[in-house]
């Protein structure tokens, strides 16, 4: 079997046992932690969600052409938009902060606001160098999450040099 099989197949065997850990519906948020009462503690499902988009991101960074591969990214869609996953799809958002990814933008900047994942969307589209964003972000340049607004500035940032070299040689950079 050639290797790019034998990842795909276990990516997807990953991301069918993530789907079996997300709720059928979101469950209530559990009481605040000690140590930032304005967050709630995590599920374990979350917890459990989060870890496997991590091993995912580990199998997609040994196989980087898969960042290529619809089907794949498809899934992972699945997974981000159900809110069910809470904050556990977190890692899930990030698997799209990539450049190969860009074609996904529209669909990540459509994830806002959601305030389990707004900062890794954000971040996301940055790091997948996708302009156009900018109105959808805005708001976040003055969130209350210190690292949300630093990436939010950032992206903003970013977007306005896009549109700047747009402006003077009429193409993305």
């Amino acid at each position: 079997m050639p290797a790019s099989t034998k990842h795909k197949e276990a990516v997807m065997r990953l991301v069918k046992e993530a789907t079996e850990h997300v709720p059928n519906s979101r469950p209530a948020d559990l009481p605040p932690t000690e140590l930032i009462p304005d967050v709630s503690e995590w599920h374990g499902f979350e917890h459990e969600l989060w870890r496997i988009g991590e091993d995912v991101r580990h199998v997609m960074n040994e196989k980087v052409a898969l960042r290529k591969d619809r089907e794949i990214y498809d899934r992972f869609l699945e997974i981000v938009n159900n809110r069910s996953g809470m904050r556990g799809r977190q890692s899930w958002v990030l698997l799209f902060a990539y450049k190969p990814c860009g074609s996904w933008a529209t669909e990540i900047a459509r994830l806002i606001p959601d305030p389990d994942i707004e900062g890794h969307v954000i971040s996301a589209l940055h790091k997948m160098k996708a302009p156009g964003f900018s109105k959808e972000i805005l708001p976040y340049q003055d969130s209350k999450v210190t690292w949300i607004r630093k990436k939010a500035k950032r992206y903003l940032e970013f977007d306005q040099t896009q549109n700047k070299r747009i402006e003077s040689n009429g193409r993305p950079a």
